[in-house]
């Protein structure tokens, strides 16, 4: 499992290569929750997927094959950017954690 560092700003684009996979992430805020698109290797995997607390931001297991996302927040708030590197965070775990 890896903490990826996050801005707190409202949008914010980030890539990270992990086992070889290349992975960039648009966090974008869409009122009052925080929305993001994720591709993998430039192939679209999910596109304005609303961010949750503690749960998986690719839903589907047959999409998550090199990886998944996942906001980690106090109290099961919902992602929001201004909290951001302070109560809430952004992992991925791969196949193999």
């Amino acid at each position: 499992m890896r903490e990826i560092p996050l801005n707190p700003v409202p949008n914010q684009r980030l890539q990270i290569i992990v086992a070889d996979n290349l992975w960039d992430l648009t966090i974008k805020a869409a009122r009052k929750m925080m929305v993001c698109d994720i591709r993998c290797n430039e192939k679209v995997v999910m596109l304005a997927t609303r961010a949750t607390a503690d749960a998986p931001l690719i839903p589907y297991t047959h999409l998550a094959l090199a990886g998944n996302f996942a906001f980690i927040t106090e109290q099961d708030a919902l992602p929001w950017y201004e909290a951001f590197g302070k109560t809430q965070s952004l992992i991925f775990w791969g196949p193999d954690d």
